[in-house]
């Protein structure tokens, strides 16, 4: 299982056991998701994002250490942990920290962004392919025509006309044995 998926459990862990939230279906409740998405990430099926980790920190009242939670710092789970160590007041209010969803919004975006030049790159791919089956298709079509003046020419060498030949058109068409029975 992925780094934010464990830490993701290990928060909800910490929420069943010091708060009201005592359950899947309360926390999907509280962050706005539907209670498969919470079974997913806990199993493993699903990634944590960004987007989650800002649901789950409003959920629970900004108690986490947003860093924690993103896998960048492993010793302050707690945003008063943090403070404590540092010998600041962090702010405890409903909202999380203004700057920390500027930087989520940012990291969306850098990932949608990514996700589109990359669906780019292949449409391009495809593109260049394309490109390159028309040019051999009128590269065929081209020999082709060559080809087919080249017949015209030696059949205007050799003066064919239908008056010239030994026998009339379609004799062999016609059929002067009986057919053999069975």
């Amino acid at each position: 299982m992925k780094l934010r998926n464990n830490i993701f459990a290990a928060a909800f862990d910490y929420l069943k056991r010091n708060t009201e939230i005592k359950t899947q279906k309360e926390l999907a409740r509280r962050m706005g998701v539907n209670e498969n998405t919470i079974t997913r990430i806990l199993r493993g099926y699903t990634d944590v994002t960004e987007d989650i980790i800002t649901k789950l920190q409003t959920a629970s009242g900004c108690i986490f250490n947003l860093q924690w939670l993103r896998g960048e710092d492993a010793t302050h789970m707690l945003a008063q942990d943090l403070a404590d160590d540092v010998g600041e007041v962090m702010p405890q209010q409903g909202m999380p920290d203004p700057s920390s969803m500027v930087n989520a919004l940012l990291a969306k975006s850098d990932e949608t962004i990514s996700a589109l030049k990359s669906v780019i790159e292949t449409k391009d791919e495809q593109i260049a392919d394309l490109r390159r089956e028309l040019e051999d298709k009128r590269d065929h079509i081209e020999t082709l025509k060559h080809r087919c003046a080249e017949l015209r020419r030696i059949i205007d060498a050799h003066n064919f006309n239908i008056d010239t030949l030994p026998f009339p058109p379609g004799v062999a068409d016609k059929t002067s044995q009986k057919p053999i029975k069975k």
